[in-house]
């Protein structure tokens, strides 16, 4: 657990740590092996460091079991700030939902690594009602990153490894996707960019199977958000 005697610090840390998570153009290099051409990204493991302290801050917020993830981030310890705690990311700076949500619009359409790291902090997110709101405003470019993932075409001489670990990218973007789904209203994913996603893309006969198994996990689109799954959309009421 990480301990932070004021949430003003994270108020000073969060945007240089959120501009880390974006890929930076310069570290970028290509390496000519003769035939074949290797691109070397140099900031990759900053990213996914980034993202990874992201994560354990969310994590930290969500100390006090409400929000059910974990870690331990307290502050002045006022009864105001224990009360927004019902919402634990309303213990966070007011800019620090939207810098994560941000973060997780440029992420999911990263490398595999990043991609994987995204999925995992946005289903911690969308547990808060801040960082679903926040999301929602992202949701385009979300589901556009997403669209990529989940039609992307494996190359015919593909290996058995890479084939897994495609396999293990959809299935987290799948679990990412019920998520949304499940804890944002229907006035934000009922718009005619995101129902196409959802018919054309995650319904589509290359991937229902597995996004129907995801729902499955989740308790048939329960999960807590109070949602419902019909008509192959889990939605959640306003």
């Amino acid at each position: 657990s990480i301990v932070v005697d004021k949430k003003n610090w994270i108020e000073t840390v969060s945007p240089l740590l959120f501009a880390q998570t974006i890929i930076d153009p310069s570290l970028i290099t290509v390496v000519d092996l003769g035939p074949f051409k290797h691109t070397v990204d140099g900031g990759l493991e900053t990213r996914k460091t980034a993202f990874e302290c992201v994560g354990t801050v969310v994590n930290a917020f969500g100390s006090t079991g409400t929000g059910g993830a974990g870690g331990h981030l307290p502050g002045d310890g006022t009864n105001a700030e224990v009360s927004n705690f019902s919402d634990f990311l309303g213990a966070a700076p007011a800019s620090f939902p939207d810098g994560v949500a941000s973060a997780i619009a440029t992420g999911a359409g990263d490398h595999y690594d990043v991609k994987m790291l995204t999925h995992a902090l946005l289903c911690k997110v969308l547990k808060s009602k801040l960082g679903a709101e926040a999301v929602g405003e992202k949701l385009k470019e979300i589901a556009a990153a997403m669209t990529k993932t989940l039609t992307q075409k494996m190359k015919s001489d593909a290996v058995k490894q890479e084939i897994d670990r495609n396999s293990d990218l959809v299935r987290s973007c799948l679990k990412a996707v019920v998520g949304l789904t499940i804890r944002l209203p229907r006035h934000v994913t009922e718009t005619e960019d995101f129902d196409e996603f959802i018919t054309k893309v995650v319904r589509s006969e290359k991937v229902v199977k597995q996004f129907e198994e995801a729902v499955a996990a989740a308790g048939g689109g329960g999960g807590g958000g109070g949602g419902d799954f019909a008509g192959g959309e889990a939605r959640v009421e306003e």
